[in-house]
């Protein structure tokens, strides 16, 4: 076990918690502020303000077109509601809310001349209108078409009314659309950030684990661990809706052409981290089935608890390197990989090391065996799925840093040699010098 003492284990009377770079450090750097995201802050305040351009430019206009005593507030507020997060998102939210309003008028215009202005005339034209929008798939837009009907049959005796509705809502909803046509954006740095928070959440998670391990392997402490790798779905459905965010933002978009490869580069990256969580969950899982209703005296030693520990702390660096790179700033330079590679190749090393110190009888203690294995099985994963020279990464680092596609790691480190390894140090025995 001496062999652990020196390289790229922890040496004696070093510890995570001690080590300025251990995993101790990372909950405190994963809170520190990064630079590019300011820039959905910047996104944030540039759809304010065409919300804001759009609403009194529909407001002017249709004072100017269509004139009359009474001010023109439909036609801004559907410039208000019309202008969406993307252009593709304005275009059909302005069709619903166009067919929705005619579609109200003209109910309102039938029942109004046949029945009038009656409870049970407004329930039927209420009705109707709910039911009608349902059949057209309009949505949330199905209330107003039911408003619009409303409105134009209490107030039918204004010849008019509802054709003045029909030319605000046209006249605001083409407001809202050429707005946000001059001024198209790109929801992809946004995107880019929340993966990065997903790779730091997962970094982080990994490496207070390590801590956990390293002070005692209990019960309590691999439950909370549990949890707080359960909880890294949140940050995994919040990537996902960014990213459809950002693809739906280059549909119908001008400058789509400025970035047509960034979505399936980070949506490989996000595929990655996804597993990666996912073998995180397992992985805490594995740890506490391993000293679930074990007493004190039997949890594992400090000779197999640090060794695994600091695997856990190369595999949370390993994806902080990993989001670092692929999760950058999309407008800015390029970033090497090496660092990644680095990371990865020393995890790998670590995780050498780990499996001969988790090493056990697989017939005398099978369960013990199963659960090392997984977990040794898992960390060996997440590793596979960040690793510059695998499969799984190769997409989103390649067209990230223009690495060659046959750049491969270093020897000894492959994927399939680490899990070659790692099947003969399990099927080892002790009996079979």
């Amino acid at each position: 076990m001496a062999a652990r003492g020196g390289g790229d284990g922890l040496a004696p009377g070093r510890s995570l918690m001690s080590a300025p770079s251990g995993a101790a450090d990372a909950t405190r750097r994963g809170r520190e502020p990064r630079p590019r995201l300011r820039r959905t802050d910047k996104i944030s305040t540039a759809q304010v303000m065409k919300a804001t351009v759009a609403a009194v430019v529909a407001y002017v206009l249709a004072q100017r077109v269509l004139g009359g005593d009474h001010p023109m507030l439909l036609a801004a507020l559907t410039a208000l509601l019309v202008v969406k997060v993307t252009l593709y998102e304005t275009i059909r939210h302005g069709w619903q809310r166009i067919g929705s309003v005619i579609v109200g008028v003209v109910i309102a215009a039938l029942l109004s001349s046949v029945f009038g202005l009656t409870w049970w005339s407004l329930g039927i034209t209420v009705l109707a209108a709910l039911l009608l929008g349902k059949v057209l798939r309009l949505g949330d837009h199905s209330l107003e078409i039911a408003v619009n009907a409303m409105a134009v049959l209490v107030l039918g005796s204004h010849n008019h009314l509802g054709l003045n509705r029909v030319f605000e809502t046209l006249i605001g909803a083409g407001v809202g659309v050429l707005v946000s046509l001059a001024a198209p954006s790109v929801h992809v740095q946004p995107a880019s950030d929340a993966i990065g928070r997903l790779a730091e959440e997962i970094g982080r998670v990994l490496r207070s684990i390590a801590v956990d391990v390293e002070r005692g392997w209990t019960h309590e402490r691999a439950l909370d661990g549990l949890r707080r790798a359960r909880a890294l779905e949140k940050q995994v459905r919040a990537a996902q809706g960014a990213l459809a965010q950002a693809e739906e933002s280059l549909r119908l978009n001008p400058r789509r052409a400025a970035a047509t490869t960034v979505p399936e580069r980070l949506r490989s990256a996000l595929t990655a981290l996804e597993y990666s969580a996912i073998h995180v969950r397992v992985t805490c899982s594995c740890l506490a089935d391993r000293v679930e209703g074990m007493p004190s005296h039997e949890l594992p030693d400090p000779e197999a608890r640090l060794p695994l520990a600091g695997l856990l702390d190369a595999a949370g660096k390993g994806v902080l390197a990993f989001g670092q790179l692929v999760a950058s700033d999309v407008a800015g330079p390029v970033d090497s990989a090496d660092a990644l590679r680095r990371a990865v190749r020393r995890a790998r090393s670590l995780r050498d090391l780990a499996s001969e110190a988790l090493l056990v009888d697989a017939r005398k203690e099978p369960k013990l065996w199963r659960v090392h294995g997984a977990v040794l099985a898992h960390l060996d994963r997440l590793l596979d799925d960040i690793d510059p020279g695998g499969n799984a990464a190769a997409y989103a680092i390649s067209q990230r840093t223009l690495v060659p596609s046959g750049a491969a790691s270093p020897a000894g480190s492959s994927p399939a040699g680490v899990r070659e390894r790692l099947l003969m140090t399990l099927r080892r025995r002790p009996d079979a010098a």
